[in-house]
């Protein structure tokens, strides 16, 4: 099989290849074999322009929320609401899959609300998602929070499009065992079935080793 040249970037718990003269994105399975998957256009978007322009800054480890950010006060109202509805709606009531929805995406559990875990999207921008448990009197609430240094790596409207894909992601892990994507390829990165196992010639877009602990 011929080489493919491209780069290696983490997204969840999960190796991708981009390989950008092929338009590209291909996840990496434990044996080094690659292979396509249907992707859903906010998933490419988001490594695409994480790719493009995250700046060498790891995170400060201070959560902030959406409405903290330069211009998120009034970017993230109406149909640029976080998406977590969906996630309210199947896990408020049962914090114990929420927890473990986030562990199966790579998340780990941290001590606020109900339940909580952070996880990390790309090795340079976690995310922590937070759940208070519904009951008679309230209605569940999750919450989405950022580091400080997004807006370093991603403008306003792909970190919408970044918690819409994780949201998508974790709501459908308890109907699959496996991360599958019902929804249509974005335009040049559909799915043929192609698999390669020479993973030379590749640039690693910021190693493991630089993934923050929490």
């Amino acid at each position: 099989m011929p080489s493919r040249e491209g780069f290696l970037l983490l997204v969840y718990h999960l190796r991708y290849l981009i390989v950008p003269e092929a338009r590209k994105i291909l996840r990496v399975e434990e044996n080094d074999q690659t292979i396509e998957e249907d992707l859903h256009p906010f998933f490419t978007l988001m490594v695409l322009v994480y790719l493009t322009g995250a700046k060498e800054i790891k995170p400060e480890h201070k959560w902030v929320s959406e409405k903290d950010l330069k211009g998120g006060f009034s970017f993230f109202q109406g149909p640029h609401s976080l998406q977590v509805r969906e996630l309210e709606s199947l896990y408020g009531k049962n914090p114990e899959a929420f927890l473990n929805a986030g562990r199966k995406l790579g998340g780990k559990e941290v001590l606020y609300g109900n339940k909580a875990f952070t996880l990390n999207v790309f090795p340079r921008i976690p995310l922590a998602y937070l759940l208070w448990e519904g009951d008679e009197e309230f209605p569940p609430k999750i919450r989405v929070l950022f580091d400080s240094t997004i807006q370093s790596h991603l403008p306003l409207d792909v970190i919408w499009c970044m918690v819409a894909e994780t949201s998508r992601r974790l709501a459908e892990l308890p109907m699959s065992s496996q991360l599958k994507v019902r929804l249509p390829a974005a335009q040049g990165f559909g799915r043929r079935g192609v698999r390669s196992s020479n993973l030379n010639n590749l640039k690693n877009c910021h190693s493991e080793s630089d993934m923050p602990n929490f």
